[in-house]
């Protein structure tokens, strides 16, 4: 891929909009105190702001492909960590070190 300059702000815009696991908040609202709004104009006609609209609808698909990759990845990560992972060699009223 050779375009992927390109789409790097894009990507970085979707994963700041991204609600983390960890915090449960997105980044953009922990830096901030507020989300953006989304790229949808709901009373612009068609033909008013063609460069804008091309811009947002491929900001739009990029934000959409990096969110399906981020859950992809997640996907993998849970799976490789879980496939390492063992019992615990310890049982119940055993005594351990904490």
């Amino acid at each position: 891929q050779r375009d992927w300059v390109t789409k790097l702000p894009a990507i970085e815009f979707a994963i700041n909009m991204a609600r983390s696991e960890s915090t449960g908040y997105a980044p953009f609202f922990l830096n901030t105190g507020r989300m953006p709004r989304p790229l949808i104009w709901e009373h612009a006609k068609r033909d008013e702001y063609p460069g804008v609209r091309i811009y947002a609808q491929k900001v739009k698909a990029a934000i959409m492909a990096a969110h399906d990759s981020i859950i992809a990845a997640r996907v993998k990560q849970t799976r490789d960590a879980n496939r390492r992972r063992r019992p615990a060699p310890f049982a119940e009223g055993d005594l351990v070190y904490l």
